[in-house]
């Protein structure tokens, strides 16, 4: 009956985007931080893209989305049955560079971010920007959750 209808997420569309632009500035501010960062994705836990930003145009988000879950719910099986722990983040090393998976801090949905960087950037300062950036966007997440209740 004429109410407003809500995204899956639980959010109005206008705080859906509200989110989705904040999210992307908060990603390009993160790529900013350094040359050797190549692209950022914020993702749901089901893999669905929230906000990507690519500094090459070889990567697609809603694919890196997916593969974010997927890389992140593996890992966390893993370290289920491995250590009786829960995964806060995983690395992955190429040739190439690193790529950092990290929860994304926020009650509720499951958001989960990651980044990549080239082979010249230390990967402990890769996985920094995304920790700080993950934190960043729990805020973010937090008060576009709270205008739409």
């Amino acid at each position: 009956m004429g109410g407003t209808q809500r995204k899956p997420d639980g959010l109005r569309p206008a705080s859906s985007e509200m989110l989705r632009i904040q999210a992307v500035e908060c990603l390009e501010l993160l790529l900013k931080r350094s040359s050797a960062l190549r692209f950022a994705c914020l993702g749901t836990a089901d893999g669905r893209l929230l906000a990507s930003i690519n500094a090459d145009a070889q990567s697609n988000g809603e694919r890196i989305a997916a593969m974010t879950s997927s890389l992140l719910a593996l890992s966390e099986s893993f370290a289920k049955d491995a250590l009786r722990g829960h995964c806060n983040y995983s690395v992955v090393a190429t040739d190439h560079g690193s790529i950092v998976v990290v929860r994304v801090p926020h009650v509720g949905r499951g958001y989960m971010l990651s980044v990549g960087a080239d082979g010249s950037e230390v990967m402990a300062l890769t996985l920094r920007a995304a920790l700080d950036t993950a934190e960043r966007l729990s805020r973010i997440i937090a008060d576009a959750s709270a205008a739409a209740a």
